[in-house]
């Protein structure tokens, strides 16, 4: 009897945290901003990259573009787009600091990346051009 009570009040507990997610993904959705094709960042091709860029590419992708890049349209990126002019306006001292230590809302890299690597990674920051902004704004 036991074990029918726990499992109805797990059962029950399931389809109420699973409709309040399905809410609250409605509510972001309706909340966040349309955008359209043209707001996604485009990428530079390989082709048109040094050795080191290339592969500053190859970790910005892998480490940092789902938070820094839209992956769709409809998506909004969680941290701050970036692109050639964040890094002129902040410095690229700055960006490597921000690398390095992190913040509050992203993690700090100092002991997965080398200095090398985080070279790579803000001199291909450097090859990306600012997004383009979103119509009707």
């Amino acid at each position: 009897m036991k074990i029918l009570v726990v499992a109805l009040l797990g059962l029950s507990l399931g389809v109420l945290t699973g409709a309040q997610s399905e809410n609250s993904l409605r509510d972001a959705e309706s909340k966040s901003p349309a955008r359209s094709p043209s707001d996604v960042v485009p990428l530079p091709s390989v082709k048109t990259l040094t050795p080191s860029q290339a592969a500053g590419k190859k970790l910005f992708v892998q480490r940092c573009s789902v938070c820094h890049l839209p992956a769709l349209p409809s998506y909004v990126a969680y941290g701050p787009v970036l692109d050639g002019k964040t890094l002129a306006d902040l410095g690229e001292q700055a960006v490597r600091g921000q690398i390095l230590r992190g913040s509050a809302r992203m993690p700090g890299f100092q002991y997965t990346l080398s200095a090398a690597e985080i070279d790579e990674t803000v001199d291909y920051l450097k090859t990306l051009a600012p997004p383009k902004p979103m119509e009707g704004k």
